[in-house]
């Protein structure tokens, strides 16, 4: 980090030592300017200024102990305190063009925040585009109330938690872009590790324990792009290999969530050594193809086809107490190996074209499938241990599956400009596909379950303009589904969208925004209801081009609420699950700009945001915020910052935070 900021403050210096160039490279730089092609030609320096350009925001801040619950600050806000390079972007730009035409470098959020960005684009015209790509984030997840059996007994105890570091890492390299050929490679990692908590699952009763967690996946592609006049081809091949390692090593007395003895007995874990690991790996081909044979008609397709394999190794050794409640026995401790191994070959694809048999009117219709199948298999070892003498009872299970699943939508839609200010739009949409999959042991009648989705969707919209003040948008769905995969699936639905904007005055703009989404799963048992609705509202003022002031405000209102039937799991009853929620939620920012001397400006901003929500688990959010910057010397500001966090629920008091920060530090400017 102090090299990063060490880095960035000697930077500007740099660039007023080299602020003097000689005429003749001056000239050399407009020469070639005017040589490469406008569209695509980088920024070359002006003449008097240096080869690097942008800013550099540093600073400290403050972070007030947060009042409440630590747990449920760190998952959702999770700010410290310290030294921050809050961000710095910057352009280099080489006046003779040899290694690189312009770098455009960007880092966001370093010094233990918990999400950093690093940003690295690089390029020369005709010869290569490069890109780098670097996040760090900081994933912390514990809510006191979720998955929490005993909060209504006060526990804090989250039995479902990460505390875990994710890195991202993208490099992409386009050679010769902008030729008719461009081949390309890119590399992705992606990887993370860190702790949480998770329950170890026996029969009769869960133990919650930590975990170690790591996990890492690499992803390989590259290929070749054809860019002719009027066809587009992409050829790509490409590889991924996946990794996933859990553990767990425990060795302390736990009761688990079962709190009453069983026939007598208390169950309890004593020690638990658990290893739980998935390795995979695939190739994958795409191929998409675009293009313009006539003016009337153009079409696009992709294929892609992927191969991807995994297996996977467990294996466990407990001590304390456990039951088996079929047979009513006891056994001290148990020992398990599993190795399975799956392979799924994937298919799946989409074409389509764009139709314009008159001036007026567009017809365009696509075709998508996908289509994949699962075949696996597994080797179980499980020995259990009793007190004494008695000898170890030792099972062996060998173990397929298999999944089918076919998924197929095709759809048309046809565009009529009526004026040149009103479109109407029509379509039709039908989708259809069958599944098959190992059916539940609830159900010892079959050894496969199949399910079907077939669904007709109708499609409307318009869309008016009136000039550059006016513009208004609708578009509606409206489905009837004779089946569907899930019990949650979209099935019989409507679904209506309204968006609006009116220039008010030269200096205002409003803007107003309606969804509407019914949804209903008759099937008996299922008797799915689902209703969610929102209405937004926003406005932008900017009096004499927001020179002097500028407001932003927006507030939506959102309501949903569901009805779905279950089977209790304590009895098997049928039973019915609702949950309602009503929201509030509101955003306003205003800046303030005041002339100071040698037309420099200083600039005030204060809003916030806020979030009120009731109904199945009311809360509130509050999060106002004040900033400043003033202008110091040349090339320098001054800038500071207010944030407050305020977080509450009616239903979980203990899960309620608020935190004041405070962040000051420069702006270096280049």
């Amino acid at each position: 980090m102090r090299i990063l900021l060490t880095l960035f403050l000697i930077l500007p210096l740099a660039a007023q030592d080299s602020s003097q160039k000689p005429p003749e490279a001056a000239a050399a730089t407009a020469e070639t300017k005017t040589e490469e092609k406008a569209a695509e030609a980088p920024a070359a320096p002006p003449a008097g200024e240096g080869w690097i350009s942008g800013n550099i925001d540093f600073g400290y801040r403050w972070v007030q102990d947060p009042r409440g619950s630590a747990d449920t600050y760190r998952s959702v806000v999770n700010l410290g305190s310290g030294p921050k390079l809050v961000g710095a972007d910057v352009t280099l730009l080489d006046p003779h063009k040899k290694a690189f035409d312009r770098i455009d470098v960007s880092l966001h959020n370093w010094g233990g925040d918990p999400y950093n960005t690093l940003r690295v684009d690089a390029r020369k015209q005709g010869l290569y585009n490069f890109l780098a790509d670097y996040r760090n984030i900081s994933y912390f997840n514990y809510l006191p109330s979720f998955a929490n059996p005993f909060a209504n007994q006060g526990s804090l105890m989250n039995q479902r938690s990460f505390d875990t570091q994710r890195r991202y890492t993208n490099l992409e390299l386009d050679v010769l872009p902008g030729h008719w050929m461009t081949p390309y490679f890119s590399y992705t990692r992606d990887w993370g590790e860190g702790t949480g908590i998770t329950p170890f699952v026996a029969e009769g009763n869960e133990y919650a324990l930590p975990v170690g967690l790591r996990d890492k996946t690499d992803n390989f592609r590259g290929g070749v792009r054809f860019e002719l006049n009027r066809f587009h081809l992409t050829l790509e091949q490409g590889g991924t290999h996946f990794s996933d390692d859990t553990s767990a090593d425990y060795s302390q007395r736990n009761l688990g969530n079962r709190r009453t003895p069983l026939l007598g007995q208390t169950l309890f874990l004593n020690k638990l050594n658990q290893v739980y690991g998935v390795t995979g790996s695939s190739l994958y081909t795409r191929i998409m193809a675009t293009g313009s044979p006539t003016r009337w008609l153009n079409f696009f397709g992709q294929f892609l086809f992927s191969e991807p394999d995994s297996n996977v190794t467990y294996s466990d050794s407990a001590n304390g107490l456990f039951a088996v409640v079929s047979t009513l026995r006891f056994y001290n401790g148990q020992q398990d190996l599993v190795s399975s191994a799956s392979n799924q070959p994937h298919t799946s694809g989409n074409v389509g074209f764009e139709l314009r048999p008159l001036k007026r009117v567009r017809i365009v219709e696509s075709l998508m499938t996908d289509r994949f199948h699962n075949a696996s298999s597994a080797l179980m070892t499980e020995q259990l241990l009793a007190a004494g003498s008695v000898a170890p009872e030792t099972r062996k299970d060998f173990l397929t599956d298999r999944l089918v699943y076919r998924y197929n939508r095709n759809q048309v839609d046809g565009f009529v400009d009526v004026t040149s200010k009103l479109t109407l739009r029509g379509g039709y949409r039908y989708v259809w596909g069958d599944s098959e999959v190992r059916s539940s042991p609830l159900n010892p009648f079959t050894a496969l379950e199949s399910g079907e989705i077939r669904q007709h969707v109708g499609l409307a919209g318009i869309n008016f303009r009136a000039g550059q003040k006016l513009s208004l948008n609708a578009d509606y769905e409206g489905a009837s589904s004779d089946k569907s995969y899930f019990r949650t699936s979209l099935r019989d639905y409507h679904q209506l969208r309204l968006r609006g904007r009116y220039q008010l005055l030269s200096t205002l703009s409003l803007a107003a925004n309606f969804g509407l989404l019914d949804n209903q799963n008759p099937t008996k048992g299922i008797q799915f209801d689902m209703r969610q609705q929102n209405t937004s509202l926003s406005l932008h003022w900017a009096p004499k081009d927001g020179k002097r002031f500028t407001l932003l405000g927006d507030y939506t209102r959102s309501t949903l609420h569901s009805n779905i039937g279950f089977l209790d799991p304590t009895d098997f009853q049928s039973a019915m699950s609702q949950y309602r929620d009503r929201a509030h939620v509101a955003t306003a920012l205003a800046d303030f700009n005041f002339p100071s001397v040698k037309d420099r400006t200083a600039k005030l901003s204060f809003g916030g945001s806020m979030f009120i929500a009731s109904g199945s688990r009311p809360a509130n959010y509050y999060q106002p915020i004040g900033r400043f910057m003033i202008p110091v010397v040349k090339k320098l500001q001054w800038f500071g910052e207010w944030r407050w966090y305020g977080y509450s629920q009616t239903l979980y008091l203990y899960e309620g935070f608020r935190s004041n920060h405070f962040l000051t530090g420069f702006r270096v400017t280049m």
